[in-house]
């Protein structure tokens, strides 16, 4: 898990302290102090509340990784071009 290496990261390039980050969102200080020391996180919770403070997907806070699936806006030039079909069909249940 990259936690340790990315909230690093990002607490510098947002020039904070851990002290703010715990504040802002209430999550003990003693509980990301532990996550800076290389500690699993116990709850998926609080690490969604440090992402969503920065506002950064989890995968990309807990592993390092930006999402692979590209969102519906990167290809709407090329939906308004026609370029896809869309199709429908009655699924079976």
């Amino acid at each position: 898990m990259e936690l340790k290496r990315m909230l690093k990261q990002l607490i510098y390039q947002n020039d904070i302290s851990i002290a703010h980050l715990a504040r802002a969102t209430r999550i003990p200080r003693q509980t990301i102090d532990n996550w800076m020391t290389g500690q699993e996180p116990r709850s998926l919770k609080q690490v969604k509340k440090v992402a969503d403070y920065f506002k950064v997907p989890m995968d990309y806070l807990c592993f390092g990784e930006t999402p692979k699936d590209k969102s519906i806006r990167e290809y709407e030039d090329q939906i308004n071009a026609g370029v896809f079909e869309v199709v429908l069909r009655r699924v079976k249940r």
